[in-house]
């Protein structure tokens, strides 16, 4: 947005009211006086105007490691939720780059900034998923095979990219995956009469749940 455009909504203020302001010095953005009245500005770049604040919003990404029984939502009437793990007064204000059901645990990543939300969870983006996954019997060659050639979802209407499998024991493997639709692995494990009986997210694209992170903690990202 125009910075003086900016100005002038927040102090209800005409052109040549903002314009004084600009030729007074009297403008900064993040601790810098500006004269140009025509700059663009970001929703977390610092706004002041004769040392009032205009514009404060800080950036925020935040990782946390969700344990089962947690929902991946804002609010929820009957059961917790990632938002009530952060317990701050802004967590108010972050949304879900992404979700896990109820029954799945592992990396969340929560943003007040929509553009890398975007970045993450946007089908063109192509960002993987790497999961941990334990099902109720063998994962066969074949059943991998599959995978890294893609499967059809009837109800999507969408062959899925073909995705990564590092087997890790007989029921046990690493899945990366570049969708995310709903239950897409189990959904994709049920075609072979398989049960995901264990799901934790690893990973999404290169931000990695960190070892020491404790289930139902949370970081902030620098």
């Amino acid at each position: 947005m125009r910075l003086d455009r900016l100005i002038g909504k927040w102090a209800s203020w005409g052109k040549r009211q903002v314009r004084e302001q600009f030729e007074a010095g009297e403008v900064s953005v993040n601790g810098e006086r500006v004269t140009e009245a025509a700059r663009l500005v970001g929703k977390f770049d610092r706004i002041e105007v004769s040392g009032k604040v205009v514009q404060a919003e800080i950036r925020r990404v935040i990782i946390l490691n969700k344990p089962l029984g947690v929902v991946s939502a804002t609010k929820d009437p009957e059961h917790p939720t990632v938002i009530d793990l952060i317990e701050r007064p802004w967590a108010s204000g972050l949304h879900l780059a992404g979700r896990l059901d109820r029954y799945t645990s592992g990396l969340m990543i929560l943003t007040n900034d929509g553009e890398f939300s975007k970045s993450l969870t946007e089908p063109a983006q192509k960002v993987g998923k790497r999961y941990l996954v334990e099902v109720d019997g063998v994962i066969e060659q074949a059943v991998v095979e599959v995978f890294e050639e893609g499967m059809w979802f009837a109800k999507e209407e969408i062959t899925t990219a073909p995705a990564k499998v590092e087997l890790i024991e007989d029921s046990r493997c690493r899945l990366i995956i570049y969708e995310g639709k709903h239950h897409q692995v189990k959904r994709m494990f049920a075609r072979f009469d398989l049960k995901v009986i264990a799901l934790h997210r690893e990973a999404i694209g290169g931000i990695e749940l960190p070892d020491d992170l404790p289930m139902g903690a949370w970081r902030e990202l620098a």
